[in-house]
């Protein structure tokens, strides 16, 4: 799961690297307006899989090390100071590191931003400090009004949770406006689109962006859609798409609530209208009880 998702970070990077730019550079003093060009990642013995590397403009100097995280991995700050080594050997520095973590399952309490080395007599021999930004901390408004590149990380905030369809259209807008071209629209989106799945049950996904327009028309989640309709056909789903959207919203319930009423349990095993269906599962998020989805 985590390759998808690092795969689809890298082609927001490659494809938005100013936006991504602007927003970074002010973690360590420098202006937004700063630029820098992307540099050959690949450092021989290592082999990084989901990380970007630009270097700075004149007047400015050193790289940015950009490493997303989607899950837990204990050896991630010695992984960073490995790879700020080699960048420094390999291009000079300074090296600016920033750890992206893109939901709560890859943080750990070793992520402090210093990663320090001492001696059995407890003398300090080696201090290597980076920067963590843990998505869901952020503030969605300041993403979406920020390089288009890095906005689709609104939609992973907490801040974004009772508000997803209004952040989506947000993100949509400003894709529509910025990126004429189709094809580029459609990818973008994809990837707004994949994100997504890193806090949210597929079905959620599907249901919040099946009314944007170039995502219907998007290979890559009519791909996925596709994916999920053979997924059904094989687990047996005798009724197809509604049974899996009945499934989808009881899980959710059940992962929020422990337990879901059987009155309530029996209203959705009722219900055949899978528009009803796609709504409540965008509702299951923010409602306080079982007993407030609304199914009519």
């Amino acid at each position: 799961m985590a390759g998808t998702f690092d795969a689809t970070m890298k082609q927001l990077l490659d494809a938005c690297a100013a936006d991504w730019i602007g927003f970074l550079a002010p973690l360590f003093g420098l202006p937004p307006t700063v630029t820098a060009v992307a540099l050959d990642a690949e450092l021989s013995t290592v082999q990084p899989t989901a990380d970007q590397v630009f270097q700075f403009c004149p007047p400015h100097a050193g790289l940015l090390h950009l490493e997303p995280q989607s899950e837990w991995d204990g050896t991630f700050p010695t992984r960073m100071l490995k790879y700020s080594v080699l960048l420094e050997d390999r291009y000079t520095g300074p090296v600016y590191t920033v750890a992206i973590l893109l939901r709560r399952e890859a943080n750990a309490t070793n992520l402090t931003g210093t990663l320090t080395r001492a001696y059995a007599s407890g003398n300090e021999y080696l201090r290597f400090n980076y920067s963590v930004i843990r998505v869901w901390e952020l503030e969605a408004d300041q993403l979406l009004a920020g390089g288009l590149g890095a906005a689709p990380l609104a939609l992973l905030t907490d801040d974004a949770v009772d508000r997803l369809p209004q952040v989506r259209d947000r993100l949509t807008e400003r894709v529509e406006h910025e990126i004429p071209n189709t094809a580029d629209a459609n990818r973008f989106l994809s990837c707004a689109y994949l994100l997504l799945g890193l806090r949210y049950d597929r079905a959620i996904a599907q249901a919040l962006f099946a009314g944007v327009q170039k995502m219907r028309e998007s290979s890559t989640y009519r791909s996925i859609r596709e994916e999920g309709a053979v997924e059904g056909r094989v687990e047996g789903r005798v009724e197809g798409r509604v049974e899996g959207l009945r499934e989808s919203l009881l899980a959710l319930l059940r992962e929020r609530f422990s337990e879901v009423p059987p009155e309530v349990e029996a209203r959705i095993q009722a219900t055949t209208n899978a528009a009803l269906l796609r709504a409540a599962l965008l509702r299951t998020i923010t409602i306080a009880s079982p007993a407030d989805l609304p199914l009519d």
